[in-house]
């Protein structure tokens, strides 16, 4: 007879097997093109750089921020791999397959933990690989993505008491993912609290007390000096002076303010559930509430129950504090992906001993073909959890960006490495990441939330937009000594239209581009319309760059437009 260590010891190397698997599709995404970069890694990856040559982006404001608000043990893993000689970039491809694998082995074992059933622990860790690599948390190597294997080891060594692999676990949140570490806090809060009978009561348990205590001494030591990296930039942007922003309304450059019921429920940055939790899962986890509710204490749901409770109250904190907290949704979505994919993976564990013992009884009875029927609808089903995700056009979750157009980039990574590069168009955006030189704004970089930075940026793009659209040659010419410009990246007709710009979210919302446009066709082209031809110095069939100090040499003070 199989032993039962042995049974789990198999059904963990099937989950693994499909984490590696999962792991390796994104890989092949990741590696298909040359020179690809993840959405959104190009934000939180281009200025990891400095770490191979400190040189790059001198005083460059944006880069200095993003590396300020990076958490510090986020930093730290990619500083140490780049010690070691390996990019960023590369980086930012290659940790996505790590953490999905961690993520399957912790939730097989966290599963194990809650219910010692090793078929429900391989779909715990099937359908939450599934849920990771159908969105773009994992894959985009940010902080984010850690936030699954992190949480799940943490909830694990707290079921099994371990106290110092707890606390790693919670200092590793708080220095990779804060919010995290603020749940998993509120989760050893909850732990004092126990239900007796029809009534609540303060816990006895001396090592709850320890566990908590402890736990706050260490979140206290890991995010206090990252509050102090990230306070030049303050202060948080406040409630009443976002809902003043069309940035932050619908199809706004951080879209918050949306309207209706989807603000509470599955709004990407306010919402309290995840948006897009695949029927079956949320079906399933259902089931789970109703066949506990019915047959008491048949799953352990008390610790999950309390994980709910502190996500919870942190995204309620989060929306009362908005956003001193950050994003309301940063403390819940991702929880209950968790939860739900825990407890659907407890019903489906319970239908197949149910169905199995079912089928015991149907051979006892001589009904062999009844007892077949069952166990071909048992495997048909879970052969239809295992196939679903791969009925879908894009899985893993394809956000890859490719270098494009490369001659672009080449042609400005051969410029000095202290030019700055004024664009509006959209290749701006990348500009940081694939040819490692600063831009002076661009709409990937404005994050509205740190008022110091924010207004800044706000204000740079507002100059860029008046400067080269400004049929006033002083304009022009200004913009570019007291903002030390070098370069101007253009499109082809940019010049003498701003019907671009309508295009682009983050410009339209800041600049008055119907004014201009109106402006242009009214006859007041913009200065720097005749002198794109002599001044530019590379171009190819859609972007053009201009050299701005040709451009300063071609203006003078005062003169009319030429």
């Amino acid at each position: 007879m199989i032993r039962k260590i042995d049974i789990e010891r198999r059904w963990l190397i099937a989950a693994l097997a499909f984490g590696c698997f999962y792991s390796a599709l994104a890989l092949r995404l990741a590696f298909r093109l040359p020179n690809l970069v993840q959405e959104d890694a190009r934000q939180h990856v281009f200025w990891m750089r400095r770490f191979i040559d400190p040189t790059l982006f001198p005083n460059d404001l944006i880069a200095d921020y993003f590396q300020a608000v990076a958490p510090a043990g986020y930093k730290f893993i990619y500083w140490i791999l780049a010690k070691l000689g390996i990019d960023p970039l590369l980086v930012s491809k290659l940790l996505p397959a790590a953490i999905g694998v961690l993520t399957a082995y912790f939730a097989f074992k966290l599963f194990m933990q809650l219910t010692a059933n090793s078929r429900g622990a391989f779909f715990a860790s099937l359908l939450l690989c599934q849920l990771i690599w159908a969105k773009d948390d994992v894959i985009s190597a940010t902080p984010r993505a850690f936030v699954c294997p992190l949480f799940l080891a943490f909830l694990l060594f707290l079921l099994q008491r371990r106290l110092v692999l707890c606390l790693l676990m919670l200092a590793l949140e708080g220095l990779i993912y804060p919010q995290a570490a603020f749940v998993s806090a509120g989760v050893l809060a909850l732990q004092l609290i126990k239900w007796q009978g029809p009534s609540l009561q303060i816990s006895r348990d001396r090592a709850a007390y320890v566990f908590f205590i402890a736990g706050l001494l260490v979140l206290g030591a890991v995010l206090i000096p990252f509050a102090s990296s990230i306070s030049p930039y303050g202060p948080v942007i406040t409630r009443h002076e976002a809902m003043a922003l069309p940035e932050f309304y619908r199809h706004g450059r951080s879209e918050f303010f949306v309207r209706g019921f989807e603000f509470w429920s599955e709004a990407p940055r306010s919402g309290l559930f995840p948006n897009g939790m695949p029927q079956h899962i949320f079906t399933l986890a259902l089931v789970a509430l109703v066949l506990s509710a019915l047959r008491r204490n048949k799953f352990p749901l008390g610790l999950l129950f309390q994980v709910a409770l502190a996500a919870v109250g942190m995204w309620t904190a989060a929306h009362l504090l908005l956003f001193r907290l950050h994003l309301p949704a940063r403390y819940s979505q991702w929880v209950f992906q968790i939860l739900f994919v825990m407890a659907a993976a407890m019903a489906i564990a319970v239908i197949w001993d149910e169905a199995e013992q079912w089928r015991e009884k149907l051979r006892e009875k001589n009904r062999v073909i009844a007892a077949r029927i069952v166990l071909v609808l048992l495997l048909a089903g879970s052969a239809v959890l295992v196939v679903y995700p791969h009925l879908k056009s894009r899985f893993p979750n394809e956000s890859y960006v490719q270098e494009r157009p490369k001659p672009l980039y080449e042609f400005l990574r051969r410029q000095p490495k202290d030019c700055v590069i004024a664009a509006v168009k959209k290749p701006a955006n990348l500009i940081p990441v694939f040819a490692q030189r600063a831009v002076f704004v661009n709409s990937e970089y404005a994050i509205p939330y740190h008022q110091a930075y924010y207004r800044i940026i706000r204000k740079r793009g507002q100059e860029l937009v008046q400067a080269l659209y400004s049929s006033q040659p002083e304009d022009l010419r200004s913009f570019i000594h007291e903002n030390h410009i070098d370069l101007i990246v253009m499109g082809h007709g940019d010049a003498v239209s701003a019907q671009y710009l309508k295009k682009l979210r983050w410009f339209r919302d800041i600049a008055p581009v119907r004014e201009i446009n109106e402006r242009i066709e009214q006859g007041a082209p913009p200065a720097l319309a005749d002198l794109v031809e002599r001044c530019k110095i590379w171009e190819d069939k859609t972007n053009i760059v201009l050299d701005a100090h040709l451009i300063s040499q071609n203006l003078r003070p005062n003169e009319p437009t030429p």
